[in-house]
């Protein structure tokens, strides 16, 4: 009988603490879609559902970064190999002799470039040497929601929300997939 009440108390715990952290986020999401008294005072505002779907993490974020980084990196060495080839062509074709050693230093110049681009590493990743990849950046909140203007139906939407890990501020937010 007493480990039933220990297990009770443990569930009842457990189960007010979720819906404490599902209420900070609703007041978080309310006062970033309502931010102005206006908004406040004119619209009705709803919350249908509310979950968290996801953690977003340090390692994440790095991840992240990096292949962007990679992306960007490689426009630029396509754009620079694109240049090389013209001048490679144009040096064929139409190369008189003070033209053929400015075709021959911009094509050196330009292989200079492309190795250098290769060999190039991320540098915005400052500020992440010093943290645990498993350390939560922000928190992925699913919102469905109904608002209504007076006057006019009720709207429902759903929306991916970015929140900080005590869920007390929104970064952004997404239209949920």
């Amino acid at each position: 009988m007493k480990h039933l009440i220990y297990l009770l108390t443990a569930v009842i715990m457990v189960s007010c603490g979720s819906n404490t952290s599902d209420k900070a986020y609703e007041k978080t999401i309310t006062d970033y879609l309502l931010k102005d008294s206006y908004t406040k005072d004119n619209l009705k505002f709803k919350i249908i559902e509310i979950e968290e779907v996801g953690q977003i993490t340090v390692a994440d974020s790095i991840d992240y970064l990096t292949d962007e980084f990679r992306k960007d990196k490689q426009f630029i060495i396509d754009r620079v190999t694109l240049a090389k080839e013209t001048t490679e062509e144009l040096l064929s074709k139409k190369a008189t002799k003070h033209n053929h050693e400015k075709y021959i230093a911009d094509i050196a110049i330009m292989n200079n470039r492309i190795d250098s681009l290769k060999n190039l590493k991320p540098d915005n990743l400052q500020g992440y040497e010093s943290r645990n990849g498993a350390d939560i950046l922000a928190k992925i909140v699913r919102c469905k929601y109904a608002i209504t203007i007076p006057g006019t139906t009720s709207v429902e939407e759903t929306f991916d929300f970015f929140l900080s890990p005590d869920g007390n501020k929104c970064f952004g937010q997404k239209r949920a997939e």
